[in-house]
């Protein structure tokens, strides 16, 4: 398998297999380029992410079908955003939040999360950070633990915010946006100025991204993977190599000789890659490499994933410095998802207890054991999903169960069970109407959440229910 684990090169590698290989590379930093693009950019009318530069976007609404993400989670609101700290630090102000989870988690451009907070992992009160980068030479503010100062190691990053949402009433949700409006990200300058407070975004200019566009970033950029050329990919990749934001990774053997190969397409640090000067031969070369780490990610995404009777669970332990097919993976399925399963795993389903993809026709049934409900610290969701990925309309409004649901009263056990029904039409019996999960006509599928999980969830081994066709 190109672009896994770290192997022992014995023969030097053809041309194709470098392309294929710095496909599998590069994925994650790709998607993070035009990520940024779109979220500090991207000004069009049309993008509701556009919010500049150390600034969250935030939704403030529960997810519905009019959102224009792939796979959504309905259970909490987000908020998400780049930080630029070319001008030095920046700090990040948390209020006290004691009611619900939250948890803010921050990315470098190889997907790592360096830092992950909140409720689950250091308590509910009011916290602020510090992310300083390198090369930095000023001090830091007496008024920072060392816990909470973060050593970043280039001069951008990615942020998100994840705030549980329990009942989705307009109280509740009023209730969120003001734990939003108190989470800001400022420059450490500004910070100061500001008598040592965060800058709520209201109160702030937004400031426009400056970084180098590549012609035709806008037609490839996330979301577009499957539409992308090779021409597009490694002329992105070379203008992400000689991004100065984006250092590699320090004593990085690996991948040093990754970016030592790529010189033969001159594709690195100090060179013009320019794809009307390769010869016939080399642009052959990257676009079979190109294809061949596109179909090697997408085959390995479904034959890696542990089994968990039938879900399909995404490893992702960490490690991405190395492990770059598990990168890519999470990159293709899940951008931004965790690199380590401690904040909370995710399951694919696609198939039916038959093995049969799923199809809004039929009517189906997903049922627990109250005794052996999924194992969480904090809260299960399940969403359905067309099958291309997004929430469909339905006549209640329900895109997803939870365990908020359950312990509300919204949906009902009974007899020890609690059993889902999942079809397109709303159920005649009344009971089985409370615990309806509207599916759309055609195709569909899940993508479940657990956060906080248990080892089990993690590893395969507990017993997730399948989803089972009615007879």
């Amino acid at each position: 398998m190109v672009g896994g684990q770290a192997s022992a090169q014995t023969t030097d590698p053809t041309p194709e297999e470098i392309a294929e290989k710095a496909y599998i590379y590069g994925l994650q930093q790709a998607i993070y380029y035009g990520q940024r693009w779109t979220y500090t950019q991207n000004d069009s009318k049309d993008n509701i992410v556009y919010a500049g530069l150390n600034q969250f976007s935030w939704v403030r609404k529960q997810i519905t079908p009019d959102y224009p993400v792939v796979t959504p989670n309905a259970t909490t609101l987000y908020g998400a955003g780049f930080l630029d700290l070319r001008a030095g630090p920046v700090v990040i102000e948390v209020p006290e939040i004691t009611d619900r989870y939250f948890s803010v988690q921050i990315m470098d451009q190889y997907g790592i999360f360096r830092m992950i907070v909140g409720s689950p992992f250091n308590g509910t009160r009011a916290r602020k950070y510090i992310l300083v980068p390198p090369g930095w030479t000023g001090n830091v503010p007496a008024d920072f633990p060392t816990t909470e100062i973060v050593q970043w190691p280039s001069l951008t990053a990615y942020g998100v915010v994840r705030m549980a949402v329990e009942t989705g009433t307009e109280a509740e949700i009023k209730e969120i946006n003001g734990y939003q409006d108190e989470t800001t990200i400022t420059p450490l300058a500004d910070w100061l100025s500001n008598g040592k407070k965060g800058i709520a975004q209201a109160d702030r200019k937004i400031v426009k991204g400056d970084f180098l566009i590549p012609d035709g970033l806008p037609q490839y950029q996330f979301g577009q993977v499957d539409k992308q050329t090779a021409e597009q990919y490694f002329t992105l990749l070379s203008v992400i190599l000689n991004d100065p934001t984006m250092p590699t990774l320090k004593d990085s053997i690996m991948e040093a000789e990754m970016l030592k190969q790529l010189e033969t397409f001159n594709i690195g640090k100090g060179l013009t890659f320019d794809w009307s000067k390769l010869t016939a031969d080399q642009q052959t070369a990257l676009e079979t490499g190109f294809k061949a780490g596109f179909d090697n990610v997408r085959k390995t995404l479904k034959s890696n994933m542990i089994n968990m009777n039938g879900w399909g669970v995404v490893r992702n332990d960490g490690g991405f410095e190395t492990r770059w097919m598990d990168r890519a993976i999470i990159a293709d399925a899940a951008w931004a998802a965790p690199d380590k399963n401690i904040s909370h795993a995710g399951a694919f389903l696609f198939t039916d207890s038959d093995g049969n993809t799923f199809d809004g026709s039929n009517k189906y049934t997903l049922t627990f054991d109250m005794n052996d409900l999924p194992p969480v610290t904090q809260f299960w969701s399940i969403p359905i999903y067309s099958a291309e990925g997004y929430f469909v309309a339905n006549e209640i409004n329900r895109y997803t169960v939870n365990s908020f649901m359950l312990k509300s009263g919204e949906l009902v056990a009974k007899d020890g069970k609690l059993v889902i029904y999942i079809q397109n039409e709303k159920p005649s019996d009344p009971d089985q109407a409370k615990n309806w999960l509207p599916a759309p006509a055609k195709g569909f599928r899940f993508t479940s959440r657990y956060y906080g999980p248990y080892a089990p969830l993690v590893n395969g081994t507990y017993d997730m229910p399948k989803v089972v066709k009615v007879q």
